[in-house]
Order: C-alpha cells, then structure tokens, then sequence
C-alpha cells in the first residue's frame, strides 16, 4: 500500500473510532442501589401474529437461549395538573408479582427515545410511600417541580398503566451485551372514572453493556426476516393517547437550525425527526380510515425525498439513491388513496352521480389495503430502521450555512425556470397539450420544494423576511396549482362518467384557479 493509501485508512479508522466513541453507553445500567443511567434502547414495533416468529428466531434461540418469561404490571402516576407530564417525567411503579420497582423516566433526547435519563430503584410494597418520593426528590429531576415529599404523595394519582408479559433474551453480540425483550399484553387509562384498555405489542433492545451500535445491527438483523419498524411512541404515550381518545400523535418538526450549525447535527433532527414521523403517520394509516393521516404520509415522505437531493455532494451517492427508491417506491403506493382522498369530496361539490361516488370509494379500499400490506411488511420496516440508523451518524460534511445557500439558490433557479415555462399556459387560462399539463405540474412540485428549503434554512438565510415572504407566495401558488390539479386529473379519471353539468362545474374549478395563480404572479 503506498503512503498515501496508509493515510486514508488511518484517517477513516480515526472517524469510524470517534464516531464510536460518540455513540458508546456513558452511564452503567442500575444495579443494586445504583438508581442513575442513561438508557439506550431501540423500540420497534411488531404485528402480534408475527410475535411467534420473533419467539422462534434462530438467532434468539443461538445466541439467548430459552426466553425469561415475567408478568409485569406498571402504573404511571401524575398530579392533577399534569405537572409531571409537562415536564417529559414519567414517575412508574412497576411490579412482577412479587417485586416492586420506582423508575422515573426523562423525556428522550432524540425523536426516537432512543437515549433518555432513567432513574430506578427497589421499594418495598405496592404503593407510593414517603420514604420512596423522599428519595426521588433528592436523586432526579422530580425535585425541580418545587414539591415536598409529602405534598407530592398526597397530589400523585394513577392515570395511566400498562400489563404485559414479558419475553427477554440476553444477548452477547460482537463484544456487546443486549436484551431483546418482547412484550405482550395491554395499555391501560382511567378516564372519568372508567378503565379503557388497547392492545400493546412491541420489542425493545435495550444496551446493557458495550457500544450503542450492537442495539443496530442485531435489529437490522432481526428485521430480515420479520417486520420490525422502529417507534418513537414509548407505552407510556401510547396510555396517555388512549386516555384522551385518540391515537399516538407524531414528533413535531425540528427548529431551524442555527446558521453556524454543524450539517451533521441539523441532519440529525431533520432525518431522525422525519424517520419518527414516518413511522407514526405510517402507524396511524395501518389503524384508521383518517384521510388526513395518508395525506401527513405523504408529506413527510415528499420532504424527506427533497432534503436528500439537497446532499447529494455532501454525503454517500449509495445511500441516498437507496433511500430515495425506497421512498418512491412508498410515494407510489400511496399516491392512488391520496388522489381518491381528494377526489371523493371534489365529486360530492359538483353534484356527480352516487354510482360514480360509490364506485371510487369502492377503488380507494382497495387501494388503501394495498398501501397498509406495504406498511406492514418488513421492506417498509426496513428503510425505516436504516433512516433512523443513518441520521444518528455523521452522514454528511460542511455546514448548515453552506447547504442553505446552495439549497436555496438551486430551488430558486429551478423554480424560476419552471414559473417561465409554465407562463404561457397561465396566460391564456387553459391546457392545449401534455406538455403543458406536464409545465404547470412541474411548477407546482417547484413551489412545494421552495418553500421547504424556505422553511427549513429560516435560522441561516441572510434576509429571512424575504424569504419567509416567498415562501408564503409560494404557498398560495402549490394550493392554486393544486386545486386546477385536482379538478384536472379528476376529469380525466372519470371521463364518460360524468354528466355535463358536473363536468362542467370542473372545467370551471380549474379555469379559475389558473386565472387566480396567473393574478398571484402578476402581482
């Protein structure tokens, strides 16, 4: 090997050795009295009928042998306020039949909870005692709410539980020890004074000891052979979703980050917020028939196909070209329900007959199982675990200021093409051809990405209100391309199944959309 290529392989073991270092446990699990971690675990979602599967993996049964089995019965506690909640601190006292546990839990520091404060100790009993919140008060964050022991015992109530059985496989796995637990059973909450209980089946690998990267591979691992998507939604989230009603809410976005910002770290929040959200939209497709969750779908994938176009000079060509056929490939699916979702209430505002009404409901159920195997299955599963894995590393060089102008820059050149070249079709308020139906098309997809990159750079552009002015404009554009979009393609699909009227009241939608866009460019 020459001096050169000596360099270059010390150089890269040196940034494969930080990054380790970066991502390596740095505080023990409890043991005994240790009641202070940090606690590093994967959750992954997992279909209960493919639990057995999981239960009879080879590499399990190998390498963890026979499973330990525990019934366990959790209760998580608050004030009448919801102090702790507001605070990220879930207080829990856990038990096995035999055993108690106080385990207070901060919120997690990245949008999969994957590293969060943990704090847990052995009490004696099955209930809060004096003593036990003394302690709390004094050793965690609990103290900071300003409360006595006493006030806090007298305030505390149950709201929230969970009751599962528990599975557990200690795993050693290239020098690092791992639990793979599986747990089955239910979620619990009191609400005006009634028990609602919903299914609770999922897997964690938590760290025990060694690197952070063991939890990664062995769920990569797994996931070959079973559908294992990472969650962000912890159980005792998926208690307080049930008590209010409603189902796991997904991660807000991430702030703009600052203009010094290192990339790395942007793309840590932009990625791994993204990746969470897609796992809970995709969640919330699999449960219910809530139109809005297949559009938020939609979004988040769309968006997380623009912010690595935006990396192509600053990270692998091999990942993202993977990550965005795989993210295509998902958009595909979705597309057809997201176009029946539009098109079922566009038909009902013109009047169209209940066959043709009845007729595409009928195509978007079909439509919509076909999407929900494809949440289901563990290709999906997959490139959500490899885009969480992937936004914790350092997968892309330079700084947030740097990608912002050239982000910016490119999608205002590209959105100013596509505005000249769609100028003639908005002049004259109609479509002769493919080719303009393709132009306004375009424009419209250049809206939406202008106004992320708008958006998103907000913290590290150099003249924030105009953007922020042209991100705005370019808002009301995408909705006025949108809705002639809309009633566009919603005439071609049902062409010869409409009647004149309500074929006419389309052509009108579109006509005075493209004179509103055309008013909105003019200005």
């Amino acid at each position: 090997m020459s001096a050169a290529g000596a360099l270059r392989v010390r150089k890269v073991a040196a940034r494969l050795s930080a990054r380790q270092s970066r991502l390596r446990r740095i505080a023990p699990r409890p043991n005994g009295d240790d009641a202070v971690a940090l606690e590093r675990e994967i959750k992954l979602g997992i279909d209960a009928d493919a639990a057995s599967s999981l239960l009879e993996h080879p590499l399990l049964g190998m390498l963890g042998g026979a499973p330990r089995r525990q019934w366990l019965r959790s209760r998580y506690f608050d004030l009448d306020d919801s102090r702790l909640a507001g605070a990220g601190l879930a207080l829990r006292l856990r038990d096995d039949g035999s055993r108690h546990w106080l385990t207070l839990k901060a919120a997690g520091g990245d949008a999969f909870g994957h590293r969060r404060g943990e704090w847990e100790w052995p009490i004696d009993g099955d209930a809060l005692s004096l003593p036990a919140l003394q302690r709390a008060l004094r050793e965690t964050p609990l103290g900071a709410l300003g409360l006595d022991a006493a006030a806090l015992l007298d305030g505390l109530r149950p709201r929230l539980g969970t009751a599962f059985e528990r599975c557990s496989w200690r795993v050693d796995w290239r020098g690092s020890t791992v639990e793979v637990a599986l747990d089955r059973g239910s979620c619990q909450a009191w609400a005006s004074g009634a028990l609602r209980e919903a299914p609770l089946c999922e897997v964690e690998l938590e760290l025990l000891d060694g690197d952070w990267s063991a939890c990664w591979e062995l769920a990569w691992a797994l996931a070959q052979d079973i559908a294992l998507p990472p969650s962000p939604i912890n159980k005792a989230q998926r208690a307080a979703a049930l008590a209010a009603g409603r189902l796991p809410a997904a991660p807000a976005d991430a702030a703009p980050p600052a203009a010094d910002a290192a990339l790395g770290e942007a793309l840590r929040a932009w990625l791994g917020g993204a990746a969470a959200q897609l796992a809970v939209w995709a969640e919330r497709v699999r449960g219910s028939d809530d139109a809005h969750d297949v559009h938020q779908l939609r979004v988040v994938l769309r968006r997380l196909r623009t912010t690595l176009r935006w990396l192509r000079a600053r990270a692998s060509p091999r990942a993202l070209s993977g990550f965005d056929a795989e993210l295509r490939w998902t958009m595909q699916v979705a597309a057809p329900v997201r176009d029946a979702d539009v098109a079922l209430p566009l038909l009902r505002a013109v009047g169209a007959a209940p066959a043709v009404v009845d007729a595409l409901r009928r195509e978007r159920e079909v439509r919509l199982a076909r999407l929900r195997a494809h949440l289901r299955g563990a290709r999906f599963a997959r490139l959500l675990l490899a885009l969480a894995r992937w936004s914790e590393l350092d997968a892309a060089d330079g700084s947030v200021r740097e990608l912002a102008h050239d982000a910016v820059r490119a999608e205002l050149r590209a959105w100013r093409a596509a505005r000249r070249r769609a100028a003639a079709v908005l002049a004259r308020g109609k479509v002769a051809d493919d080719d303009e139906v393709r132009a306004l098309h375009v424009l419209r997809i250049r809206c939406k990405r202008l106004r992320l990159a708008c958006e998103r750079f907000a913290g590290a552009l150099p003249k924030p209100k105009r953007h922020a002015a042209l991100a705005r404009r370019c808002e009301k554009l995408q909705g006025l391309l949108g809705d002639w979009h809309d009633a566009e393609r919603l005439r071609q699909q049902t062409a010869g199944r409409l009647d004149a009227t309500s074929d006419a009241a389309l052509r009108a939608r579109a006509a005075d959309a493209l004179r509103a866009a055309r008013a909105l460019l003019g200005d």
